[in-house]
């Protein structure tokens, strides 16, 4: 169907997310196999529990420092370009002759940088469920203040996602104290935004299950601003907070970090597995000379081993990386409740 843009319909489908329990998934992409393997895991997902209409929100980042995506959507490092084409590629996926014509998806802006992303989001505010304004590294008072304009300037065209305070990167940034029930309910009350972005304990671009998700910090926020948090940094979850994830109020969730893993380790294990198929004997010979392959692979370099084309072909990794990405998009699907729509 249509992507889902209008704000009221876009509201409705929160509403009815909240109502049935479900957080929903925002899958964030930078890439078309990513997008095309969102839909994928979607449509089975639906199709597996009798529910074809699924919703879905698919999501990038612009000129965001640390995962700047839509840069790397096309060959060509321009965002705008990236922006396009995620549009275009979307729209085709639902057009009413695909497969995946049922599910209702929503484009959501990641991480919109003030001033850096301003043009994206013109571009964007037609097409797009919800747009992310990320002034959290500003003071509170000034985020509130950047944030709120920013609101008046995109009524009635997109719904806002704002941030309460910054999400710290796993990667050794200094630890700030978590969103307090005041922080948030004067963020909300102030700026008008739709969506809230609370720092929960959880982190950005974690490998590991090792951060410290407060459901009871959030449960406190809950209680004073309603079920309208979005959660960031999902891969630092451990698996038994997910399912409770809707009734502490998160209606939003993130995922990006955790695809990337799992699809890189699955073209891994792929090359590894099948390096004889892949490379030809000298160049195996080469790499065992320089102690990067072992004994293993000698009867292959001495000319057992033959190159085939099923192997090496790009085909073949991009088709391991998506079952493997698909896979746990379904896994967060079950997860986060989706049956229950």
């Amino acid at each position: 169907m249509p992507l889902i843009c209008d704000p009221a319909e876009v509201r409705n489908l929160y509403q009815k997310a909240v109502a049935s329990g479900v957080c929903l998934a925002n899958f964030c992409t930078e890439n078309s196999y990513t997008t095309e393997a969102i839909f994928r895991a979607v449509h089975e997902f639906g199709r597996e529990h009798g529910i074809p209409d699924l919703p879905v929100i698919i999501a990038a980042t612009g000129h965001y420092a640390s995962e700047p995506q839509l840069l790397k959507y096309t060959h060509l490092p321009v965002a705008d370009m990236g922006l396009s084409a995620l549009i275009d590629e979307v729209e085709r996926l639902a057009a009413p002759d695909s497969l995946y014509h049922p599910i209702q998806v929503m484009l959501h802006f990641d991480h919109g940088q003030p001033g850096l992303d301003d043009a994206l989001f013109k571009q964007a505010a037609d097409k797009f469920a919800t747009i992310m304004f990320d002034a959290s590294a500003m003071p509170f008072k000034h985020n509130i203040q950047a944030t709120a304009e920013f609101v008046r300037r995109m009524a009635g065209r997109v719904l806002v996602e704002g941030a309460v305070s910054e999400i710290p990167e796993a990667l050794g940034e200094e630890k700030l104290p978590l969103t307090t029930a005041d922080q948030a309910e004067e963020f909300l009350q102030q700026t008008g935004v739709f969506l809230i972005v609370p720092d929960l304990g959880t982190e950005h671009r974690s490998l590991s299950a090792v951060a410290h998700y407060d459901g009871e910090r959030a449960r406190q926020i809950r209680d004073r601003t309603g079920k309208r948090m979005v959660l960031h940094g999902l891969s630092s979850l451990q698996e038994e907070h997910i399912a409770q994830l809707a009734d502490d109020g998160i209606v939003k969730v993130n995922i990006w970090t955790v695809l990337e893993r799992v699809g890189g380790e699955a073209v891994a294990r792929f090359i590894v597995e099948n390096l004889p198929s892949i490379l030809p004997a000298q160049a195996l010979k080469q790499l065992h000379y320089e102690g990067k392959v072992g004994d293993f692979f000698l009867p292959y370099i001495q000319g057992a081993g033959q190159q085939k084309r099923e192997f090496f072909v790009e085909t073949a990794r991009r088709q391991v990386w998506q079952e493997a990405v698909v896979q746990k998009m379904k896994y967060f699907l079950a997860h986060l409740n989706y049956s229950r729509l």
